[in-house]
């Protein structure tokens, strides 16, 4: 009689000992689909402007700035922020410039445009609203006068409209700020 109650202990204690390992295995790879799930997020800034001033917000919610700026200019932020990120742009020189100014989340323009030499964005990462304040463009040509001298086109990476799906345009622009299709 002994030895079938030790039978039924030991077969008893397996079950118990597999159903534990299972469950252990089970939390183990739920634990690790949860770690790929929590994929941070990347914000970052694009400016593009020559002879400007950015100010921004960093990673660490203080403000910097980046003096004399000509060209294109990016910041990554990649790490979790629950903070309103601040991007202003203003040109140093007189006469008129095009300014693009974005903030971007996951490489994908979530916020900004073109204005003429100034921009002010902010946007909150946790509501996804932002605002924004771009300058326009004033002509100094007199009415029915005619311009002699020219300027070059601006590149930027972004296109910045949104398309059918809700995501925003990544298409190479020159000028204008939006691809043929967003125009």
């Amino acid at each position: 009689m002994s030895t079938i109650f030790k039978k039924s202990v030991m077969s008893t204690a397996l079950v118990i000992l597999a159903v534990m390992m299972h469950s252990s295995c089970k939390k183990a790879a739920q634990e690790t689909a949860k770690e790929q799930e929590q994929v941070p997020v990347v914000f970052s800034y694009e400016v593009t402007c020559d002879y400007c001033n950015i100010s921004y917000i960093d990673a660490s919610n203080q403000t910097k700035m980046v003096t004399s700026n000509i060209g294109k200019w990016t910041y990554k932020i990649e790490k979790k922020v629950s903070f309103d990120l601040k991007l202003s742009v203003s040109s140093i020189i007189s006469s008129y410039q095009t300014i693009q100014a974005y903030i971007l989340k996951d490489e994908e323009a979530v916020y900004g445009n073109l204005g003429y030499n100034r921009a002010d964005i902010s946007y909150n990462t946790v509501s996804g609203n932002g605002t924004s304040s771009f300058g326009s463009y004033v002509s100094t040509t007199p009415t029915g006068g005619n311009s002699s001298g020219g300027t070059t086109a601006p590149t930027s990476s972004v296109c910045g409209a949104k398309n059918k799906t809700g995501g925003y345009c990544k298409r190479m622009v020159v000028g204008g700020g939006r691809c043929w299709q967003h125009k």
